[in-house]
């Protein structure tokens, strides 16, 4: 079974969805050894979701390639 992959937007409304649950960014920023600042910033995209919080969220970044034409020899 092979994992399914989300994109930005999905990272972001986990993101959001976890601080909720949590009782809001600052204390999910500190379960996790964050700064309330850095979590901020993802959930504002000014900042990419780097791995501490992907770490947390257990999400890992995977990266995919696309064939956008064939190239010959």
């Amino acid at each position: 079974m092979s994992a399914q992959l989300l994109d930005r937007v999905d990272v972001f409304k986990r993101l959001r969805a976890a601080c909720k649950a949590a009782g809001g960014q600052a204390k999910w920023a500190e379960r996790h050894d964050l700064s309330p600042a850095h979590v901020s910033e993802v959930l504002n995209a000014k900042r990419d979701p780097g791995p501490a919080v992907l770490d947390a969220l257990g999400l890992k970044r995977v990266v995919k390639f696309a064939e956008v034409r064939r190239v010959n020899g």
